[in-house]
């Protein structure tokens, strides 16, 4: 270990340069803050240090220790990308993490809604355009970017039918509930077949933060103890599906899935 003490002084003109890279990099002040307390931490940990001498073995074992203490994969993969900042100004070159394993990311439970719980949910938000929205969402089995992206010339509503272009996976047909046609139908009113079905107020593509927004603010009104989110309308669409005995394969199809997983233990089949 370095037994050379780093003047006060000599620190925050470090932390000054570094912080000015991450603002000529575009880093948010958010994001730069937490940073900047990444390597404080480093530095709390290596002292007494010369700066002038740490070494990446210091960095490695640095990360090591954050991963045997016990923290969250992400906060692990914040301190790694601090640590590759600090080595690319002090060493002027790449942190080689070849021998540096990093914790498992731990996926949470599914949340997993039942009908009534997405109808209490959906006849919570004060507005119909997000009631249907979500409803829609729940009925078709939709990634809330796929809901977002919906046009008008996607919906057939004759056969009940909604298209979903493939933006970076296989385009596929899916399904949705006879009981939204007409709402659907009012929802389209005027717009031509290329306008989004579900407008900005701007007339272009809703953003997928506003959907977790209202979504957000149905779920508190509707009162229901749950921490879903809209993602948890698909799943929830998936389990639906599963417990009518719906077929595994077919439902990979409609869902755009190769395989499904993360089945409630309420599900009647696994596929």
């Amino acid at each position: 270990m370095n037994t050379t003490v780093t003047p006060p002084l000599a620190l925050t003109g470090f932390f000054d340069v570094i912080r000015n890279q991450m603002q000529m990099c575009g880093y948010s002040p958010h994001t730069i803050k937490a940073y900047i307390g990444q390597v404080q931490g480093f530095i709390r940990f290596n002292r007494p240090l010369d700066l002038k001498k740490i070494t990446e073995q210091d960095v490695m074992d640095y990360l090591n220790h954050l991963v045997e203490s016990g923290l969250s994969r992400s906060t692990i993969d914040q301190a790694v990308t601090a640590m590759e900042i600090l080595c690319r100004e002090l060493l002027e070159d790449a942190l080689d993490l070849s021998g540096f394993k990093r914790p498992l990311k731990l996926r949470p439970d599914p949340v997993v809604l039942t009908s009534e719980e997405v109808n209490q949910i959906a006849v919570s938000t004060e507005n119909p355009k997000h009631r249907l929205m979500i409803e829609l969402a729940y009925s078709a089995g939709l990634r809330v970017s796929e809901l977002v992206e919906v046009k008008v010339g996607h919906l057939n509503l004759e056969r009940l039918m909604l298209y979903v272009p493939g933006l970076g996976r296989k385009s596929r047909n899916t399904v949705f509930s006879e009981h939204l046609k007409d709402v659907l139908i009012r929802q389209i009113e005027t717009k031509d077949k290329d306008h989004y079905l579900f407008p900005s107020e701007r007339g272009g593509m809703l953003t997928t933060r506003a959907v977790a927004k209202f979504f957000k603010k149905a779920l508190g009104a509707s009162g229901l103890d749950k921490l879903a989110t809209p993602h948890s309308l698909r799943q929830s669409f998936t389990n639906s599906m599963l417990d009518q005995g719906t077929d595994p394969v077919a439902l990979q199809s409609i869902l755009g899935r190769r395989t499904l997983t993360s089945l409630s233990p309420d599900s009647k089949q696994a596929a």
